[in-house]
């Protein structure tokens, strides 16, 4: 289904109204909410306390409160909390997150008389005041007030351990510039400035965290419409992003500061002097606002694959041959293959012997996944004509636990849509943002978010315009892929023989392999059995049996043996390296040294219950018997001539039993393992000494199926 647009210009993309408890006679700014209660600050008289006045015989700032339900505005507001009322100017507060802290501005210089406060030497400074039992005490100064400079307009962000506010303090940019203290070990670091990408000559001031995290603040040094306007900020890659300005009527000629907002921006109060005097306003947006999108990113498919080619190799009749996960063949040490899209895939890279075609060794083998990038996806045309029609959708975006409610559409030539499939006509020439939106619920998350993207799209007047640009842009994506570098980052090799040490590995031909065993004697074997000696393997990765012939340090020097082997009719031979390690009985052997050398730990003094000390002994043992699955293994215990013959005998079987039942535990089949006590019977030193008797106080691992 294709959905019509929704055209809205500037002056429509919020809906702001005059609270109905701000007035024409006296300020009111500075929003926060607390407790379903809008706290502002204002300097309006109260009947209940005694009013203080400035030299101007206005009224000082204090902090007021209403319901936040419109329905209560009709009534005046409150003083907030008495307690919090000095002959200063007091305000605008912010709250902690769990209710019981709030900072505030105030005049520092609490101990001047009442008629000196109000000049400009006063500055302003920070103070906390904390909630006991329903009453706010315990007044505190930040400890970085000053009286020669001001800090003033603060706020908690939304886990409350950071506290941004604005102060001209020396060292900034310009007027006042916004920065920021952590509360860590029991006190708030230095004011650190946001830096000159908030900051500028001008002032910024009235900084707002939402719960998402973007920063909002009032600056007349970015330009704008009129005095101090609203900008929005993000901090992304441990940067601040440009501050992005807020759109009419939001902004206008006069001073906007002071917003807070949700943590989707679809509604808020804001401050205003558009008025006769400072008032709050309240927003809601018509639609979702689309700020600081991310370029949408092309899925990456078409890659490199290379290797070296292995020494000598170029002596030999053989090629060689990339083949891939879909079957296609590619021949040549680097090629380049696109992918069909996101995926598990592998390649192997085979040097094929040209007398038989068929694959001699393969040097590399990898497997990968490709992931098509996490984000809103545009798919369109990226040119088209003027006041032709253009098809964009969405329906491809990649949002894993992201439940999308609604698709909107942002044009750079002042237009909007919605809906998931949109059709768009440019009415003039040039290169345009199109930006999707898509606002929706992440797993695991109650509040609502959006997430963006923007795609140049280019618009020119005709179709022989169209074809020249189409041109272009293929040209410049074949010399792209001409000058490709090698990058090996993207898809990581799981195997080449480059990766492995030459003194460890050796090469065999193997003849066939089999998911079942055959034995030696076969008649299968009889043409190779004069020349060779054949082998088995079980490659437990695989779970085959391979049986092999020849064994050489060189890739070169198994070539004839690989030749005669296939003319003599195993045409599926082909060459395979191996990595040498210790065989099991010698594995075994080191490890029956081990085990001896903890004897009397192995076991308490006349218990049968195996100790810890020797878990890293058995583990090993363990990972003997998965490696090697047709090994059976026996255990045999031992003791020395201490205590009569009997006991001896059945102490030892269930020494031999106890670790049988490790063995098991750990995964190994019973039915692989014999145990066996044979008490005081077979000595290997004499039980004359203590050396003697320790030496035969001791326990066998005995493989039965070498």
């Amino acid at each position: 289904m294709i959905f019509s647009p929704l055209k809205l210009n500037s002056q429509s993309h919020y809906k702001v109204t005059l609270t109905g408890f701000s007035s024409n006679k006296y300020d009111e700014f500075c929003p926060v909410i607390y407790n379903d209660q809008i706290v502002f600050t204002s300097n309006q008289e109260d009947e209940l306390m005694v009013t203080y006045k400035n030299t101007k015989n206005t009224g000082l700032f204090n902090i007021f409160k209403v319901n936040v339900d419109p329905e209560y505005w009709s009534s005046p507001p409150e003083v907030f909390n008495r307690n919090l009322v000095t002959p200063y100017n007091d305000g605008p507060a912010s709250f902690s997150p769990d209710g019981d802290l709030v900072v505030y501005s105030r005049n520092i210089d609490t101990k001047a008389k009442v008629k000196n406060v109000f000049d400009l030497d006063n500055t302003l400074g920070l103070f906390f005041a904390e909630l006991h039992d329903g009453e706010w005490d315990s007044l505190a100064g930040f400890e970085y007030n000053n009286i020669e400079y001001s800090i003033t307009t603060p706020c908690f962000n939304p886990d409350g351990h950071d506290l941004y506010y604005a102060s001209d303090m020396p060292g900034g940019y310009g007027g006042t510039d916004i920065y920021r203290s952590t509360f860590a070990n029991g006190e708030w670091s230095e004011p650190v400035n946001l830096g000159e990408i908030i900051n500028t000559k001008g002032n910024e001031v009235y900084p707002f965290i939402a719960s998402n995290g973007d920063l909002f603040f009032a600056s007349d040094g970015h330009g704008g419409l009129g005095k101090k306007d609203i900008y929005l900020s993000r901090f992304s890659d441990s940067e601040w992003i440009m501050p992005v300005h807020l759109d009419a009527p939001i902004n206008s000629k006069d001073d906007d500061f002071g917003l807070i907002t949700n943590q989707d921006f679809s509604e808020g109060f804001f401050s205003s002097n558009r008025g006769r005097t400072d008032d709050i306003y309240q927003f809601s947006t018509l639609v979702p606002q689309l700020f600081n999108c991310d370029t949408l990113m092309e899925n990456q498919y078409c890659y490199e694959f290379w290797d070296e080619m292995f020494p000598g190799m170029d002596s030999l009749p053989v090629i060689y041959e990339w083949e891939f996960s879909d079957g296609t063949k590619l021949r040549g040490l680097q090629v380049e293959y696109c992918l069909p899209g996101a995926g598990k895939y592998w390649a192997k890279l085979n040097i094929i012997d040209n007398s038989t075609s068929n694959t001699f060794f393969t040097q590399t083998s990898m497997e990968f996944e490709l992931e098509d990038h996490v984000q809103p996806v545009i798919t369109s045309r990226d040119a088209g004509i003027v006041n032709s029609e253009l098809e964009f959708d969405g329906l491809s975006s990649n949002l894993p636990g992201y439940s999308i409610e609604e698709y909107v559409w942002e044009f750079s030539d002042g237009n909007f849509h919605t809906g998931p499939e949109i059709i768009h006509q440019f009415e003039k020439t040039g290169v345009y943002g199109v930006k999707l939106g898509l606002t929706g619920y992440a797993e695991g998350s109650d509040g609502k978010e959006t997430r963006c993207v923007i795609k140049p799209v280019t618009i020119v007047r005709d179709n022989q315009a169209l074809a020249m640009h189409l041109n272009g842009v293929e040209s410049s994506i074949i010399t792209k892929s001409e000058s490709m570098e090698r990058d090996s980052g993207e898809i990581s090799q799981d195997f080449s023989v480059y990766d492995v040490n030459t003194e460890e590995e050796v090469f065999r031909v193997e003849v066939l392999s089999s998911e079942t065993k055959i034995l030696l004697d076969n008649t299968l074997f009889d043409p190779l059995r004069e020349e060779y000696e054949i082998k088995e393997f079980y490659l437990p990765n695989d779970s085959l049996y391979s049986y092999t012939v020849g064994e050489h340090n060189s890739l070169l020097a198994t070539y004839n043996v690989y030749n005669d082997v296939v003319e003599k009719g195993f045409t599926t031979a082909k060459v395979k390296t191996y990595v040498l390690a210790e065989l099991p009985t010698e594995v075994i052997a080191k490890i029956n040294r081990d085990f001896a050398e903890l004897a009397d730990a192995n076991f308490e003094f006349n218990d049968s219950e195996v100790s810890e000390n020797s878990y890293p002994v058995l583990d090993r043992i363990v990972k003997i018997m998965l490696e090697n699955p047709d090994l059976g293994m026996e255990i045999a215990a031992h003791t020395d001539n201490i205590g009569s013959f009997e006991f001896n005998m059945r102490l030892s079987q269930e020494r031999a039993e106890s670790i049988v039942n490790y063995l098991v535990l750990k995964g190994i089949d019973k039915i692989r393992l014999v145990s066996k006590g044979y008490g005081e019977s077979r000595p290997i030193a004499s039980n004359s000494t203590e050396e003697g008797r320790m030496n035969n106080r001791r326990v066998e691992f005995i493989i039965l199926n070498e």
